[in-house]
């Protein structure tokens, strides 16, 4: 249940952060959604797992303990590791299972759930917000009332040149058009009303400038007004407006399988580059596989000693243990790849594992023999 609950609130967080808004917008299918969601849940299972397993060790043994079943238990003789013994051994195997998915499965899932935005580049519309002017470029403004899959409404689009604005276009709707391996976007506009100068305006522009003081401000400007042409086209399509569209790249280093990273870290030390990247994540994935039992031998005799049914006490202990955890994860993050490497600070990874399992097991031993 402690699986299933925090997978849940993981994948929500994600899910309302990057799909959810482009889901209500229509700018996206709920197979997309579905698709994503799925992708994402080998991703969160490498964080939901070891969480699980902390809680749920904590209110299982602490209701144990306080129904007074653990009494009842040693007073039958049977051991404290015998009661604990299956326990310990279903750790060890979603050990394994946290492993596969922090090495191998969930950096394949990631890799395809960022795929799925990087395919989204060929429906640019997707990712043109609504409501919004976009300045592709100094020279390019759009604006789109409405975006419904690749269908653009209510458009609005301008053209400069050297500040001066050179075509201005409404049309009821269109379309992008990117080719693939082209680094441009065309527009592709349906009952469009384009006004563009008229051929020679630079002169005209010259000679109102000169006349400034002279003319009166209406009559100005009803002649620049003038000088705009409008046309009316079923079909409109646009130059080429400068895109910048990055090239499909390698998979992030903290989205690789542990076989990638080694064979990473191997051309990096071939090359004579920095390995400290690929140090720091192999070491940081494989650490972070040993976190269940790590929490469930921390969890057992803690739950044992406070012999507290409520579930807010074993969430408060939850809490303090992931804190402690996690916080070496983080200073390892932040010191491993800017720090000297003759100093190992990769080994703030692996300190929060031994410290829980070897206070783990020595409590444990103690309360087998009753001390304490």
């Amino acid at each position: 249940m402690t699986v299933m609950v925090f997978t849940f609130v993981l994948i929500a967080g994600n899910l309302l952060k990057e799909v959810l808004g482009l889901l209500v917008s229509g700018q996206v299918s709920l197979f997309l959604v579905i698709k994503s969601l799925l992708l994402l849940i080998p991703w969160v299972m490498a964080f939901a797992l070891p969480i699980s397993m902390l809680m749920s060790g904590l209110m299982v043994f602490g209701r144990f303990s306080a129904d007074q079943e653990y009494t009842a238990a040693r007073s039958a003789g049977i051991s404290l590791l015998s009661l604990v013994s299956p326990v310990l051994v279903l750790a060890l195997l979603m050990t394994g299972v946290c492993a596969w998915f922090n090495l191998k499965i969930s950096p394949s899932s990631r890799v395809a759930y960022k795929q799925i935005f990087a395919e989204q580049l060929t429906n640019l519309a997707t990712f043109i917000p609504e409501g919004r002017y976009i300045d592709f470029t100094d020279e390019f403004v759009l604006y789109v009332s409405k975006v419904r899959g690749n269908n653009l409404f209510n458009i609005r689009f301008y053209q400069f040149s050297k500040g001066q604005k050179m075509l201005d276009v409404f049309a009821k709707s269109g379309r992008l058009i990117h080719e693939e391996g082209d680094d441009t976007i065309r527009l592709m506009l349906n009952e469009a009303r384009v006004l563009t100068r008229v051929s020679g305006v630079e002169d005209v522009l010259e000679e109102v400038e000169s006349a400034e003081k002279k003319a009166d401000p209406e009559e100005k400007a009803a002649s620049f007004e003038n000088e705009w042409l409008p046309l009316y086209l079923e079909e409109y399509e646009t130059e080429d407006i400068p895109l910048n569209i990055r090239a499909p790249r390698k998979a992030d280093i903290s989205d690789m399988t542990l076989s990638q990273m080694l064979a990473g870290l191997k051309e990096a030390r071939e090359k004579g580059m920095d390995i400290r990247p690929y140090i720091k994540e192999i070491h940081h994935q494989t650490a972070f596989s040993f976190a269940c039992i790590s929490f469930i031998l921390v969890a057992i005799p803690l739950s044992l000693k406070t012999q507290r049914r409520e579930t807010n006490i074993s969430l408060a202990m939850a809490l303090i243990v992931l804190l402690i955890y996690y916080s070496f994860f983080i200073l390892g993050d932040a010191l491993v790849e800017t720090s000297d490497p003759a100093l190992h600070l990769w080994l703030l990874y692996w300190i929060p594992n031994f410290l829980f399992q070897g206070a783990g097991l020595f409590l444990l031993w103690k309360a087998n023999r009753g001390i304490g």
